[in-house]
């Protein structure tokens, strides 16, 4: 109960470590993090985050620094709590899943006193989240459970923040593809039919190289079009020179 976790936390004997089997079932399956952030910005959208950190912490700075130019693609709303109080994590857990953001982030430099946020009231926020959660506790040397309760976690805010960043570059990356993958048609159409323009070319004069008559009558044609204005050039040089005599 409520009453049993506040005494363990506040009694004098160390509680003992926790094993798997004590972690709270998540209420939903795990969230492709990565997959779902590219499913928000491929239909146009801005995935807003909500930022739990510390109440003097400086770790946003970490995160944005790192998104760099991939920033104006994310909104990112900074949730300052105690982050040395279970309970008030918790709660700011709970009141950010319920709020208008797509996914929930809990993140913290390295030092002391990072055991605070391994507590089962923390464990219990985080595995009954309706939203994505990441973590990013900035350590290293040791794992803790609730990472594993976590939709995805990272070592550090800064690997978050490349994290948000490798998102977008894909999506752009994603972009320029189909773009050369449209040219690469539409040349493809144009060879197409520069080709078939080719063979009928080929096919109408290997018609004249087989049929000699048919060449001739071409020849021919040609030759009358040419006559009739020759003449007609003479006739029309002809009624000049007339007028003129008329009129000297």
């Amino acid at each position: 109960s409520e009453m049993c976790i506040r005494d363990s936390l506040h009694g004098e004997e160390e509680a003992p470590p926790p094993s798997a089997a004590q972690l709270p079932r998540r209420s939903r399956d795990r969230v492709d993090v990565r997959g779902f952030l590219l499913g928000l910005l491929r239909k146009g959208e801005t995935p807003a985050l909500a930022l739990i950190l510390g109440e003097t912490a400086i770790v946003d700075r970490d995160v944005e620094a790192s998104l760099g130019s991939a920033r104006d693609r994310y909104r990112v709303d900074q949730k300052r709590v105690n982050l040395t109080d279970p309970w008030a994590v918790a709660e700011a857990l709970a009141r950010a899943a319920e709020a208008p953001y797509h996914m929930v982030a809990l993140v913290r430099g390295g030092g002391e006193g990072l055991e605070a946020l391994d507590r089962p009231e923390v464990w219990e926020a985080v595995a009954s989240c309706p939203k994505p959660v990441v973590v990013a506790l900035g350590h290293a040397a040791n794992t803790l459970w609730v990472e594993g309760l976590a939709d995805a976690a990272f070592p550090t805010p800064t690997a978050l923040g490349h994290f948000l960043k490798e998102a977008v570059e894909t999506l752009e990356q994603e972009k320029e593809a189909a773009k050369l993958s449209e040219l690469l048609e539409r040349a493809q159409a144009e060879a197409r039919t520069a080709q078939a323009e080719r063979d009928r070319l080929k096919e109408r004069l290997a018609q004249l190289e087989r049929e000699p008559a048919l060449l001739h009558q071409e020849v021919a044609r040609l030759r009358r079009g040419l006559a009739l204005w020759r003449w007609a050039a003479l006739l029309a040089l002809a009624v000049a020179t007339l007028l003129l005599l008329a009129r000297g």
